[in-house]
């Protein structure tokens, strides 16, 4: 364990500290990794402690060097432990780092060992946000082709995942969300927002899209240009041969603000 820092500390270990922190979600500006432990580094490492409910005495003792290398290790491994309400929005950053680091993990148009490209990890994708166990022959047809989009209950009923893939990627940062199969929607500190004259002002990075049917859903990368109708980046789940991707907001209308079929969540 590194020795205790506290304001005044010098020296490579505050400079770790500092590089750590600014990978961790925060509210406040990045740090300088000068080894220099001053006003600035005190404030992060306060802010880290009471997100945690550790005394927030801006020292770094036993107990924060533990929450600091836990929640660094946690973010590498793409799995947070579950946040506390008041941090949800401190965690969209992380929500999009996971979705970001899964872009290109399924296409069913390889066969790798015999099997589809990212089949396990769908099995996954839905035990832990769905709580819906499946095994490979949920991603075959009547005919035994492989298909992206499984069949739950009986075969015709195909359970599309681009929302299921969004609320796992909120699970991994740490926020309690899931997906209900039998509403076809996400359940948790989420609210669709309704129509005001704030609605386009109001979308953040991370929240989820939706069209006006929840037939599909995508997770908000970034929000360009202010104003009615800023354009949207989104990161897309469940495309053509179930792959995940970035669609840029100059990639057409799809996803367009003022488009009738445009909604979103948001955390609250």
């Amino acid at each position: 364990m590194p020795r205790t820092l506290r304001m005044g500390s010098t020296g490579p270990d505050v400079a770790e500290l500092q590089n750590g922190l600014n990978r961790l979600p925060t509210q406040l500006p990045a740090l300088a990794p000068d080894g220099i432990f001053g006003m600035r580094t005190h404030a992060r490492v306060q802010e880290l402690q009471r997100t945690h409910q550790l005394t927030s005495d801006g020292i770094v003792g036993p107990m924060t060097w533990e929450l600091f290398t836990r929640l660094l290790a946690a973010i590498q491994q793409g799995t947070l432990p579950p946040v506390p309400a008041g941090t949800y929005d401190l965690m969209r950053p992380i929500v999009l780092t996971v979705a970001q680091q899964h872009l290109g993990v399924v296409d069913f148009s390889v066969i790798q060992g015999g099997r589809p490209k990212g089949l396990d990890f769908l099995v996954q994708l839905f035990r832990e946000s769905a709580n819906v166990t499946l095994t490979d022959a949920n991603f075959r047809d009547e005919k035994g082709a492989w298909i992206w989009t499984p069949w739950v209950g009986l075969k015709h009923q195909r359970k599309s995942w681009c929302g299921i893939f969004a609320v796992w990627c909120y699970r991994k940062a740490g926020i309690p969300v899931r997906w209900d199969i039998g509403i076809g929607g996400p359940v948790g500190p989420l609210r669709l927002s309704g129509f005001s004259t704030q609605f386009a002002a109001n979308i953040r990075p991370a929240d989820i899209g939706c069209v006006a049917t929840k037939s599909h859903h995508f997770l908000i990368e970034s929000v360009d240009g202010g104003g009615p109708l800023p354009r949207l980046t989104t990161i897309d789940a469940n495309t053509t041969w179930g792959r995940i991707v970035r669609t840029p907001a100059s990639a057409g209308d799809a996803h367009k603000v003022g488009k009738d079929n445009f909604n979103y969540y948001t955390l609250g």
